[in-house]
């Protein structure tokens, strides 16, 4: 393929004009990130396709669980209400995906929120122009939302404000869910000696995302290929599937998913509730016949995704 003369933003999203310095500067935080040539060991590369020209080949999707891992495998593997309460604190929700549940007067879940895109597009955004970013949180939280929510107190970009944290959601807030994390995953990947399936006695994250990002792309390094992100770069909710939930009167729910951002097969922005026509809420609900108390429950249900692409160098 051509060298990528301008990496485009996450689904392509065009929250500013077309003419707006925001979408090189976009450009420059990708290329900035990623190395030309980051060699594999023993061969193959993790490249930026901005610098090095490749003949792709092939594509390969890297799907994981939303739902974190290290709740349902280490000291909750028999107690998932315990698993299910933990989860729903946004800080432990560390598999490039969090979410948060909204609930109606009488406790009961009446929509729950999947966000995977990255803080990296909000400061940016902001830093161009802030009343956009104002703009967005408005549309997806409340129209309450004003300037001085959102700034920090030297006027930047709060990614931690409460508008994305106790009282909404809008982007990844969990220490480790950045875009600059997922870049440096997938570059350092190249170098994985062995296959990280979390069954090794060394040390190594719990997640679902790292083991299986290191285990595919080091497959791929080991054949001599040259390795690196699909554009647009990004983390995108891949698939969720609500086979067996049920409404209060026994019978299959309906497609109550509602994509906000992103489009298919690049969702950034995923919502589930119930239309208000139906008379019952999410927390109505069951899965498996167990009714839903808890994000958690869905979460499990919904599987995250990078992409990336293979091939050899043109020469």
């Amino acid at each position: 393929m051509a060298l990528v003369t301008r990496f485009d933003t996450p689904a392509s999203l065009r929250d500013l004009p077309a003419g707006s310095p925001f979408y090189d500067n976009w450009h420059a935080y990708i290329a900035g990130s990623l190395s030309a040539s980051t060699p594999g060991s023993p061969s193959g590369e993790f490249y930026d396709a901005s610098e090095t020209n490749v003949a792709v080949a092939a594509q390969h999707v890297v799907t994981w669980m939303a739902f974190p891992r290290a709740l349902l495998v280490a000291s909750h593997r028999d107690d998932r209400h315990t698993a299910f309460t933990l989860g729903d604190n946004r800080d432990v929700q560390e598999e490039y995906c969090e979410w948060h549940v909204e609930r109606n007067g009488a406790g009961k879940i009446r929509k729950v929120s999947f966000v995977t895109e990255t803080p990296e597009y909000f400061e940016r955004l902001w830093a161009v122009d802030p009343a956009r970013v104002v703009a967005i949180y408005r549309a997806l939280v409340s129209p309450a939302v004003v300037q001085a929510d959102l700034a920090s107190p030297g006027g930047g970009y709060n990614r931690r404000n409460h508008w994305n944290h106790a009282d909404g959601i809008v982007h990844l807030i969990q220490t480790i869910n950045t875009l600059s994390a997922a870049l440096g995953l997938s570059q350092g990947s190249v170098n994985s000696l062995g296959a990280r399936d979390n069954f090794e006695h060394n040390p190594g994250p719990r997640t679902s995302v790292d083991p299986r990002v290191a285990m595919d792309i080091s497959a791929l390094a080991r054949r001599g290929l040259s390795i690196t992100l699909r554009e647009p770069i990004g983390l995108y909710i891949a698939h969720w599937d609500d086979t067996g939930w049920t409404r209060p009167d026994g019978s299959p729910v309906g497609d109550y998913w509602r994509i906000v951002r992103g489009s298919p097969g690049m969702v950034l922005r995923l919502e589930y509730e119930v239309p208000a026509g139906e008379g019952f809420v999410v927390g109505d609900i069951r899965i498996g016949g167990r009714p839903i108390e808890f994000g958690g429950q869905l979460a499990e249900h919904v599987t995250v995704m990078v992409a990336g692409i293979a091939g050899g160098r043109v020469r």
